[in-house]
């Protein structure tokens, strides 16, 4: 079944618009034609897609699941244009990538850097996000590339593990528990804690952990962003918890240090993810077979030949 392009336009502004005559003037054309376009529309389908009301239209069942999928033919079309359009202008690729904040202080710089080394017409967008956010923009066709952890809740996102990471505390000089080698969650749940942001995977993991020993976790501060822990740990606000991705060598400023989590929940890892592998452009390809290790790794379809690939 084909459809036409000029049709679906109009078809998303009478949705939108929920009225014809609004959508007639919006696509500078007659309210004839495009009650004509729309009729056609309905005839081609086999079914209703709008309720003609007196003061406007009301989408039915098959006019919703139209307008979400003519939405994402233009978004389609929109991507596919931006980027012919970086080919025209000597740009191989353009690849949009969400990561949460881990990857963007430890690992991503130096391998994006590579990449680019062998690739240097390839144009990269790179936003920090929370790792709901990454996935969420995965799903929506807002990122190509996402990088989370496996915290994250993925459901409808290809991934494969790139990075391992694993919490730490942080603590200022002095504090009772600065000369320990490693910690539990037991030995700090009534230290007052500096928070991470509360859509965080980190927040959700911890909140969950305390819950099991019957706590409550005593958060005093909370802020966004990681690399402002140390500031305020240094200043004895409180301690922290956060990946050891997440703390770099300017961090650990005035004596502050990080001492490991000795839970086994304490670790997870970094994944790169994508929407659907086979539907992604060359680019994109390149990229994530890039972050791969080489080590026993070949993707296929958004698949990997090792076993130990996370669902």
């Amino acid at each position: 079944m084909r459809y036409d392009l000029v049709s679906l336009s109009i078809f998303v502004a009478v949705a939108e618009e929920q009225n014809l005559t609004r959508a007639a003037h919006r696509k500078h054309t007659a309210v004839s034609a495009v009650s004509k376009r729309v009729a056609e529309l309905e005839q081609q389908v086999g079914t209703q897609l709008m309720l003609r009301l007196p003061r406007g239209i009301e989408l039915t069942p098959a006019g919703h699941s139209l307008l979400y999928h003519a939405r994402q033919v233009f978004r389609n079309l929109e991507q596919m244009e931006e980027e012919l359009s970086d080919y025209a202008a000597g740009v191989r690729g353009h690849i949009r990538i969400y990561t949460i904040s881990a990857a963007l202080m430890h690992c991503l710089p130096k391998a994006i850097g590579q990449f680019l080394g062998n690739y240097p017409q390839t144009d990269i967008d790179i936003e920090e996000h929370t790792g709901i956010s990454v996935v969420q923009g995965l799903l929506e066709g807002s990122a190509d590339v996402g990088i989370f952890s496996s915290w994250t809740p993925s459901l409808g996102i290809e991934v494969w593990p790139w990075q391992q990471d694993h919490l730490a505390v942080m603590v200022w000089p002095g504090h009772p528990l600065a000369e320990s080698a490693s910690l539990t969650l037991t030995d700090i749940i009534d230290e007052k804690i500096i928070g991470p942001h509360r859509d965080s995977a980190v927040s959700h993991i911890l909140d969950r952990e305390a819950r099991k020993l019957g706590k409550t976790l005593n958060i005093g501060l909370r802020v966004s962003s990681f690399v402002s822990m140390a500031e305020l740990v240094s200043h004895q606000l409180g301690i922290a918890i956060l990946p050891v991705n997440e703390i770099s060598p300017a961090a650990l400023h005035n004596g502050v240090r990080g001492i490991p989590l000795a839970e086994t929940w304490a670790s997870r890892e970094l994944l790169v993810g994508v929407k659907k592998y086979a539907h992604a452009s060359p680019s994109v390809k390149t990229l994530i077979k890039s972050l791969m290790p080489a080590k026993g790794c070949e993707i296929e379809d958004g698949r990997e030949d090792r076993k130990n690939r996370p669902a």
